[in-house]
């Protein structure tokens, strides 16, 4: 567990400079103290200047970043002034452009998320990921409840939404693009014109986060049963393309330690693909040191493959320790990752199995409950069974894809198969969502009632664990 130590430092610090947000613009002080201790520490070799220097390092960051995030909200907030800024367009909302011409997309300005909404004027095509929008408009002080994200709302007089001609899209993300597409189209070959051209659907937005795609009906299904969370491209899709590429590659007799190796670029051709989204982007990372370890005549390590990331995600962008997305993605990896690591020591290969969907459980549930006072027990059950389906679904819609360009015969049936899984999913989802009593509403946790319930979980493991080894020591 000493790989887990500097990480927590770090995070600890930046932390305590969050909560130091009043004297933010202390910041050089804070990174003067951290290069004084690293200096000092290295220089002397006195005992945990490492942990030391990156504590401070810590609180420097983040209050940093708080401070550029306040000079954001008082200049928003001036009566009487337009808030400006240029806006990189990093994902778009689901339901795209509306009837009456109003659309939106998400991107982030000096730490503060945000979300752009005005209206299109007409024949002006919808924003797309990776242009440069220059917007003048009026932007929330406080985060919308739903989304955590700032509004920015261009109407109004003096207000603008304008496309930056100069940024234009890169020729790799319209081919990006296209590709996308193609396979979009390929997924529906021998379903699109069926009766299960619907679950088909399901499968693109499985696989390419498609999710304007959805039914309505669909969508309050999974809805209900607290699992539209499969559909956001997040580390579970990047960690299922990645086993799903290294079987391919494994049926194809290539050697373990190069297919890790062949593996990392088609990886990130994915996650590029489907719009390089921030938890995408962390677990593509992490897969990249995971699975290129054996090159370095390194053992795979998924503790150090976290680590690392978490460091490097951390102190780039300091704000991602209040970013929800991505404190609940580090969170659910980091107790899956500790839990397989905690069963190993049990020898139960069963209990590993079976735990994973526990143990995500398990951890993002003090954050959901933090943020939306809400604690779903159908989740335990619901992801207990989809996990495993969307496995199947995701991989049979791959092939089906990568096949088509040989056989579109051959890919009809892998997609068939993949719709049938789909269905199953729905039906599975509606079941849960109509058990009672699932989804508990309570009043947002605080800091302290999150951390009893880790503790409290920290304390059952290790009991169950000191057990196990002593009947195995007795038999």
């Amino acid at each position: 567990m000493w790989r887990l130590a500097l990480p927590a430092t770090l995070a600890i610090g930046e932390l305590c400079g969050f909560l130091s947000c009043g004297i933010s613009s202390a910041w050089p002080v804070a990174a003067f103290a951290a290069a004084v201790a690293a200096l000092l520490g290295y220089g002397k070799n006195v005992p945990g200047w490492r942990y030391l220097a990156v504590f401070l390092a810590g609180i420097a960051l983040a209050m940093h970043a708080a401070r550029m995030r306040s000079v954001v909200l008082r200049d928003a907030s001036e009566s009487g002034r337009i808030f400006e800024a240029s806006l990189i367009v990093e994902g778009i909302p689901p339901w795209g452009v509306g009837e009456s011409g109003w659309t939106s997309f998400d991107s982030t300005y000096k730490g503060v998320d945000v979300r752009a909404i005005f209206k299109l004027e007409e024949g002006v095509p919808p924003p797309m990921v990776g242009e440069t929008w220059r917007c003048a408009g009026w932007l929330e002080r406080k985060p919308a409840s739903d989304y955590r994200r700032r509004r920015l709302w261009v109407k109004g007089t003096g207000s603008s939404a304008v496309r930056d001609p100069s940024s234009g899209r890169s020729a790799l993300r319209m081919f990006l693009d296209a590709a996308r597409r193609d396979i979009s189209r390929r997924i529906g070959i021998g379903v699109d014109k069926t009766e299960y051209s619907a679950f088909a659907d399901i499968n693109r937005a499985l696989l390419l986060g498609e999710r304007a795609r959805l039914p309505h009906e669909t969508r309050e299904v999974f809805i209900d049963a607290g699992t539209l969370h499969i559909f956001a491209i997040s580390g579970l899709h990047v960690a299922i393309m990645a086993k799903v590429i290294m079987t391919a590659l494994v049926f194809m007799f290539v050697p373990y330690r190069i297919a890790g190796f062949v593996t990392v670029p088609v990886l990130w051709f994915y996650v590029g693909m489907v719009g390089c989204g921030p938890s995408a982007l962390r677990a593509a990372a992490m897969a990249s040191i995971y699975l290129t370890a054996p090159i370095g005549m390194r053992r795979p390590d998924g503790l150090s493959a976290w680590t690392a990331t978490f460091a490097v995600f951390h102190l780039l962008w300091p704000e991602s320790l209040v970013n929800v997305a991505s404190l609940m993605s580090f969170t659910v990896m980091l107790g899956i990752l500790l839990f397989v690591e905690w069963s190993k020591s049990l020898r139960s290969k069963s209990v590993e199995v079976a735990g994973i969907s526990l143990a995500a459980w398990a951890a993002g549930t003090p954050i959901v409950a933090h943020v939306f006072g809400r604690v779903s027990l159908g989740g335990i059950l619901a992801n207990f069974l989809l996990i495993p389906a969307m496995e199947f679904s995701v991989g049979a819609a791959f092939f089906g894809a990568i096949l088509s360009y040989a056989s579109p015969m051959l890919a009809s049936h892998f997609n068939f198969a993949a719709a049938l899984v789909s269905k199953a999913m729905v039906g599975i989802s509606w079941a849960v969502s109509r058990i009672p009593g699932l989804c508990i509403e309570t009043a947002p946790w605080t800091l302290w009632e999150c951390a009893a319930w880790y503790s409290v979980l920290g304390l059952s493991m290790w009991l169950v664990q000191s057990i196990a080894i002593r009947r195995r020591n007795t038999i």
